[in-house]
């Protein structure tokens, strides 16, 4: 029996629907239920607004989720959500609803939403929903009765079958394992799927992008969950980053391997700071390069996508998104499951040398290809930058950027120069593009600035980073800041790498 019923209305639609309000209901939810009523839903009272984690991996057919604000007011909507992934609100909330896919359209964020509580009732006549969560406890209950029953008869047997996986000269050993219902295979890989424990759900969002399409080794599993053990290296990384110093590595890392997720960023960084170049075994293997034997792989995590179904659509209040705006929200629905895999660096590797691929070090000098590159990038983005001498402007300013203008002072060092150019393209890109706070947007463009240098060898000078300290006090502001550095450093290589390709003189 759950804790009560309601009629819930929203605009011209109602639906009857139970409410979870004790824990034991809040976990179990719709969970395993076969199917949803017409006209019937679930209501969510968590006692006091805060960021909520909706996990979809029990569900066996998909749903529309909304977060209600403590005054009964839609705050935001995620439509046909699939089973397998973690839904979490982008402001505090203290109710959410769990409906049937397709029954929140035409619902929008600021809705008022009406609700009355029903009188329990003392009748011998059981009303269909009550009927069918007694049936799902039933076969709940059935189903830990069984798992126990299996457990006792083959004590040796665990959630995940061991797999091993060993690193020689080109040898592989591989024992074989049950398939996970997440995972997708080929020929010359096995994947094994965890779940994320609730009490890392707040971590998940550090890895808000795919890792790149590499075949990887996955080693043998252990009695400990493997994904536990990175999970928690991941999170003593993060709170390392308040140190100069390891923000200076974790910019570094990421002018290495700037498509990787920032939560993989940080994990390569812990365990291989000098890597210059990483990929999986098979990777290896397709270059004609062997991992070493003996060498310990970088231990990453990489998402298991739900099988089936399309990617759930997300609307918040106020806003009307632009691609990569609307690809950032949809971050805020994520899978839950996640694969230990490993990478190794380059130099854990021989064999035949890898095609005109070379890591610049670091120097303060200019590069000149490097300062072409970003004078003709500022032509395509249609910005105006200057030389001029200005005599009259402060000595201590070196340049600056303004609307569709920026100027570098042509009085200073090449390397200056190219610094300031640097610097003033990831405001542009930070400000004008992104719409990112100036305020925020300055020690973003400084970080920029230095990992686009240091990917072409180019030592901005930049050698401390003391605002990294007021970031950290707030976790979530060093995560949104972290992001929007990838964010713009991405855009910038991107229009980097395509005016390379484009011939000189060429629009």
């Amino acid at each position: 029996m759950m804790s009560g019923q309601a009629y819930l209305v929203i605009s011209d639609k109602e639906w009857l629907v139970s409410l979870a309000v004790a824990s034991w209901e809040l976990e179990q939810g719709l969970g395993g239920l076969p199917e949803l009523a017409t006209g019937t839903g679930m209501l969510f009272d968590l006692g006091f607004a805060q960021t909520i984690h909706v996990t979809t991996v029990p569900m066996l057919f998909p749903l529309d989720i909304a977060f209600f604000s403590e005054d009964l007011k839609v705050t935001e909507l995620y439509r046909n959500v699939e089973p397998g992934y973690l839904v979490t609100s982008t402001q505090p909330a203290r109710y959410f609803i769990e409906v049937n896919a397709e029954d929140l359209t035409g619902i929008e964020p600021g809705n008022q939403v009406s609700l009355e509580i029903l009188p329990f009732q003392d009748g011998t006549v059981e009303p269909a929903w009550e009927s069918a969560m007694s049936t799902f406890m039933g076969f709940t209950l059935l189903g830990i009765f069984t798992v126990g029953m299996v457990k006792n008869l083959f004590p040796g047997a665990s959630d995940n079958s061991e797999l091993e996986s060993t690193a020689y000269a080109g040898e592989r050993k591989t024992l074989f394992y049950s398939k996970c219902a997440f995972c997708t295979t080929t020929d010359h890989q096995c994947e094994i799927c965890e779940k994320v424990s609730p009490r890392d759900y707040h971590l998940i969002s550090w890895f808000g992008a795919p890792v790149p399409d590499y075949s990887f080794a996955i080693e043998s599993e252990t009695k400990e969950r493997k994904i536990d053990d990175v999970l928690k290296r991941l999170k003593e990384g993060v709170d390392s980053i308040q140190q100069s110093d390891n923000f200076r590595n974790f910019l570094l890392t990421m002018s290495k391997f700037h498509n990787y997720s920032i939560g993989n960023l940080i994990l390569i960084m812990l365990q291989k700071p000098e890597a210059t170049r990483v990929a999986g075994f098979s990777t290896w293997k397709d270059l004609y390069r062997w991992v070493k034997k003996g060498e310990k792989g970088i231990a990453i995590l990489a998402p298991c996508m739900p099988p089936k179904g399309s990617k759930p659509e997300a609307t918040e209040a106020g806003t009307h998104e632009e691609d990569e705006e609307k690809q950032e929200k949809d971050t805020e629905i994520r899978p839950v499951y996640f694969k230990v895999v490993y990478v190794f660096d380059v130099s854990q590797t021989e064999g035949k040398p890898l095609p005109e691929y070379e890591v610049p070090s670091l120097t303060g000098e200019a590069n000149e290809e490097l300062f072409a590159q970003v004078l003709r990038l500022s032509k395509v983005e249609g910005l105006e930058v200057s030389f001029e001498s200005r005599p009259q402007q402060d000595p201590d300013i070196k340049g600056y950027y303004t609307g569709k203008t920026i100027w570098v002072r042509p009085e200073e060092s090449r390397a200056q120069q190219l610094k300031t150019l640097l610097h003033e393209m990831a405001h542009y890109f930070s400000e004008n593009v992104f719409r990112i706070p100036r305020s925020d947007a300055e020690t973003i463009a400084e970080s920029v600035a230095f990992t686009i240098g240091a990917h072409f060898g180019f030592d901005t000078g930049t050698r401390s980073f003391p605002y990294v300290a007021i970031w950290s006090k707030d976790k979530k502001v060093l995560e949104a800041n972290l992001a929007a550095i990838r964010k713009v450093s991405e855009k910038m290589f991107n229009g980097l790498e395509q005016v390379a390709k484009t011939p000189v003189g060429v629009a």
